[in-house]
């Protein structure tokens, strides 16, 4: 059953709820414009006393930027609102024991940049590359080529490295242009490269569908509140069946999936992602 609109449904549940997580590209805003709704969306949020945070996988812009486009579009929506694919970097520098390490950075990764918050050192030089303990994967902004083939080669004569990759998609909207690669993309490109040569490699990827941003909101959300949610307490909604939808699924967070972005509603049918909700409208 497909429901008129996710804010209306909001107003008649809250006590169902005790957090919102909601995607901003193709939820919120949509080539920079503010979609119908999504203003009224956060006063009823704000009313119901319902906190709530954006989840992006927008890794190349940092949590200021983001914000800083929304406010563009009208929307008042702080930093600290946003939890970007790149804020997962924190926690598995720490668990890995990486802090205060070189890693080569392909592309930009924010200003500020995630990896430098996320107490690393970068470096975007290829001749610095041999000395680093990994690499990784931004957006946008490097000579392929060249790039592409030295990091190869770095994974060659060290195969045990590791190869982080914030945002995990296949491209992202590009304008005019149509799409962007994006770096989920260039990380299986590589992959397969060195599938091809011999080497199997397991890339490290932080942003949606993979649990360590909703990881990072969990947490995010609990420490601003103060005490325990449970996962089934929080309404993740999105416009991507295989990135916000199977993501919250997987980490037991319940789905609602948004027909204002780039999942048409004969898609559901083709699939195995299914969310709880669907709304044809903030």
């Amino acid at each position: 059953m497909i429901l008129p609109s996710l804010t209306l449904w909001i107003e008649q549940h809250p006590s169902e709820l005790d957090a919102v997580l909601l995607d901003i590209d193709g939820v919120m805003i949509n080539d920079g414009r503010r979609l119908p709704g999504s203003q009224h969306l956060l006063e009823i949020l704000r009313s119901n006393r319902l906190p709530y945070l954006f989840l992006t996988n927008d890794g190349n812009h940092s949590t200021e930027e983001k914000s800083e486009r929304l406010s563009r579009a009208g929307l008042a929506i702080g930093p600290d609102q946003i939890v970007s694919c790149g804020h997962a970097l924190k926690p598995l520098v720490e668990e890995k024991r990486y802090t205060g390490r070189t890693f080569f950075i392909m592309g930009d990764l924010g200003t500020p940049c995630y990896a430098e918050a996320a107490g690393l050192k970068a470096t975007r030089t290829l001749s610095s590359l041999k000395q680093c303990t990994g690499v990784i994967i931004g957006e946008d902004n490097y000579p392929w080529e060249p790039v592409i083939n030295a990091v190869v080669n770095f994974f060659i004569d060290r195969p045990d490295a590791p190869l982080i990759v914030p945002n995990p998609d296949e491209f992202y909207p590009g304008g005019a242009l149509k799409i962007h690669i994006a770096a989920g993309g260039v990380a299986r490109f590589i992959q397969q490269v060195l599938k091809a040569y011999g080497l199997a490699l397991a890339p490290f990827y932080l942003g949606k569908p993979f649990a360590p941003i909703f990881q990072k909101a969990h947490q995010l959300l609990e420490r601003t509140q103060g005490r325990s949610i449970p996962p089934e307490r929080i309404l993740m909604a999105g416009d991507n069946l295989a990135a916000d939808i199977a993501g919250a699924n997987q980490v037991g967070f319940r789905s609602a999936l948004l027909l204002t972005g780039v999942t048409p509603a004969d898609t559901l049918s083709k699939t195995d992602i299914q969310p709880e909700m669907i709304f044809t409208a903030l």
